[in-house]
């Protein structure tokens, strides 16, 4: 588990609009054709990946590795809409890529299509991400991500990028607006112009924010046992937790503790635990 991968939070004026950036970078690394598998859970987020060196593979779902291994080519730059479903994706060599996610109202906001087609304003706020070095690019995208979103007048009240409740701590800002604008406080007008905003349904959301709090509880405490955590995190049982969690990740929340903690395939769980 000696691979580069780091995890880059917007600065306070995009937090409301980007939810992190995440770099990997494989490169003057040994790894096997096994530990070049990548896993990654189901979202709720917009994201645009964009490859500099290497290529991956990329299916939706769980898959051997020989058959991941006969999966389509992903194009240089990836646009993808959340995802329901986990994903898996595997590079012949080294690597060396970056993936910025969107909430999905900003993405929205910004001009974005519900599929993930990017409008030419996010096109052009990402551009300074194609110039190396990439180390360089980042103040230049976000200024010019910045620009785009005052255009949009995204001023979303700013939140803490760093709390454990990100999902949790962006649907409360969200629903605070909706209730402040638009006709209808009953809750089910509230829903509907969330689904609106976000093309996700309230349910969906709180599945997502769920699964966030099972990640922070047995990042902060894996000692945990199972029924502790599935009752912290506001699921009836430990059975409602576990098909949660398989339907997000693939795996059993057992299984993919192991896994997150001894098995490169799993750098993104690991990084993204680092929030907590």
């Amino acid at each position: 588990m000696a691979s580069n991968c780091q995890l880059i939070l917007p600065p306070g004026s995009l937090s409301s609009c980007i939810a992190g950036c995440i770099v990997r970078d494989t490169r003057n690394v040994q790894l096997s054709d096994a530990d070049r598998v990548n896993y990654f859970p189901a979202s709720p987020l917009y994201s645009v990946s964009m490859f500099f060196e290497g290529q991956l593979h990329l299916a939706e779902g769980i898959l051997p590795l020989e058959q991941l291994k006969q999966q389509p080519l992903a194009p240089r730059t990836l646009f993808l809409p959340p995802q329901s479903k986990p994903q898996m994706s595997w590079s012949a060599g080294p690597v060396l890529a970056a993936t910025v996610t969107f909430f999905p109202d900003a993405w929205q906001q910004l001009g974005g299509t519900l599929d993930a087609v990017p409008s030419t304003r996010i096109k052009h706020a990402l551009s300074p991400l194609a110039v190396p070095p990439l180390e360089a690019a980042w103040p230049k995208f976000w200024q010019e991500m910045a620009h785009s979103w005052v255009d949009t007048k995204g001023n979303g009240e700013p939140f803490d990028r760093t709390a454990p409740d990100m999902l949790k701590d962006w649907m409360y800002h969200l629903m605070i607006q909706l209730a402040q604008t638009g006709a209808g406080r009953s809750l089910r007008s509230m829903q509907r112009r969330l689904q609106r905003r976000t093309g996700l349904s309230k349910q969906t959301l709180d599945f997502f924010a769920k699964l966030e709090d099972v990640h922070r509880l047995i990042s902060q405490d894996p000692q945990s046992t199972p029924a502790e955590v599935a009752a912290d995190a506001g699921f009836a049982d430990q059975s409602h937790m576990g098909r949660a969690l398989k339907r997000a990740t693939g795996f059993s929340p057992v299984t993919l503790n192991q896994k997150i903690a001894s098995e490169e395939p799993f750098w993104c769980y690991r990084l993204l635990g680092e929030r907590f």
